[in-house]
């Protein structure tokens, strides 16, 4: 298991070297996930499928990722994540929310729960489903090579990340 203090500088590392855009949770859970188990040697998981609140879609996995050709990534509507100790951790989810991008009708209802400034929110799959109406559904857990190659994928953009803050 990791420490509070180790993990919050894991996940501050993440936030900091990746640009504040919405939509970019593959990769920020990916470089997540990669230090936790590299850096860390952490049991994580690096998990996509679909984010429902209160039982509507927020973001719905159409597809298998671990099937998908590389040029219908741009159409993949899932979400990502990491898992680890029995807990989901999003570093995404409120730079999407923040976002003027982000038009789902839950949007201003997320905001009035979770409030401004967020950066990552971690919690058991029971906290997130009973205290915040957030039920994350698992269907893909990539392998090391899969995290590698989203990694590297979106390094251009994530050396940008100084850019867009």
């Amino acid at each position: 298991m990791i420490d509070q203090e180790t993990l919050k500088g894991a996940i501050e590392y993440v936030l900091n070297k990746t640009p504040r855009m919405p939509f970019l949770c593959l990769p920020v859970s990916a470089t997540l996930y990669a230090i936790l188990k590299d850096n860390h040697n952490v049991d994580a998981k690096l998990v996509t499928g679909d984010l429902t609140y209160k039982g509507q879609y927020i973001f719905r996995q159409d597809f298998s990722i671990k099937t998908a050709q590389s040029d219908v990534f741009q159409k993949w509507a899932g979400h990502a994540w990491v898992e680890f100790g029995g807990m989901i951790c999003d570093l995404s989810i409120f730079r999407t929310l923040y976002s003027d991008e982000f038009t789902k009708p839950c949007r201003s209802e997320l905001v009035q729960i979770f409030g401004q400034g967020r950066g990552c929110l971690i919690a058991s799959q029971s906290i997130m489903q009973v205290a915040y109406g957030l039920s994350y559904n698992a269907i893909d857990y990539l392998d090391d090579d899969m995290a590698t190659g989203i990694i590297k994928g979106f390094e251009p953009l994530l050396a940008h990340g100084n850019e867009n803050r």
